[in-house]
């Protein structure tokens, strides 16, 4: 797809991977909506993206509740027009046992990223199928491929948004609509700063896969978008790992599991 001059819509825009790629996307020409539950944050953006003359709206909703999304849809159709390209970044979640996991928090691990992913393709994908054009693109994580110990609910999560990635595929095949994924390893962000001890449960053989941060997965989505790639993971390592992973589960699963958090 072209970028410049494409409309854009990017959740999870508030910080890190998702507030990086709106800029970057806006940079190369495209209109962008920032969503997040953070009004401040994405305003505050979108101000920033449009005194330099760039095209960017805020919209602030809670994409795990369906009534946010539709509504944040309902602006968007009426008043900038039908996305291009959907980001769905929007996630969150601890690394926690799931007997250290309250049940309140284990819906909100699945409201994002799964729920609010399924709910925003949603609400835009009915005019996007009657145009026959479009990206749905997902931002996942390794553990939806190689689940490590200690982190429960958060590899539910992504295991259900990796699942509703090929599904949607699946079910758009034909349709002119391309779905696509990105998934980096450990990103450089404010998560391992706001969560004390999650970077202790990652699994020493995923680290050494390497780390990244939010610029470099913003122009790996950036390319994914315009070359309308099916998987991307990055680094390279990890880009190398990821079908091995797949194709032997097994045996990578045993390594995750001793090297990764172990019970006392």
């Amino acid at each position: 797809m072209d970028i410049n001059k494409s409309l854009i819509v990017v959740t999870g825009a508030s910080s890190g991977i998702g507030a990086q790629t709106a800029r970057l996307l806006a940079h190369a020409g495209s209109h962008v909506v920032l969503v997040a539950r953070n009004a401040e944050a994405i305003e505050s953006i979108a101000i920033e993206l449009r005194e330099q003359g760039l095209q960017a709206t805020a919209v602030a909703a809670d994409l795990g509740r369906h009534e946010d999304a539709a509504r944040m849809a309902q602006y968007v159709l009426e008043r900038i027009g039908v996305p291009d390209a959907i980001v769905n970044n929007a996630g969150a979640g601890r690394f926690l046992r799931i007997e250290e996991t309250d049940p309140a928090e284990a819906e909100e691990m699945m409201a994002a990223p799964y729920f609010a992913a399924f709910f925003t393709t949603r609400v835009f994908i009915e005019p996007m199928l009657v145009r026959g054009t479009g990206v749905v693109l997902m931002v996942n994580s390794p553990v939806s491929t190689m689940p490590w110990p200690g982190a429960v609910g958060y590899a539910s999560a992504r295991f259900a948004l990796k699942g509703f990635t090929e599904a949607l595929r699946q079910d758009l095949r034909g349709t002119g609509l391309v779905v696509s994924s990105v998934t980096p390893t450990r990103v450089n962000s404010p998560y391992f700063d706001n969560n004390p001890g999650a970077a202790e449960k990652i699994p020493k053989a995923e680290a050494l896969l390497g780390s990244t941060t939010p610029d470099a997965v913003a122009h790996s989505i950036l390319s994914t978008l315009e070359r309308e790639r099916r998987d991307v993971h990055l680094p390279w390592r990890w880009a190398m790992m990821a079908p091995i992973a797949r194709a032997f589960p097994r045996p990578v699963a045993y390594v995750t599991a001793r090297t990764g958090a172990q019970r006392p």
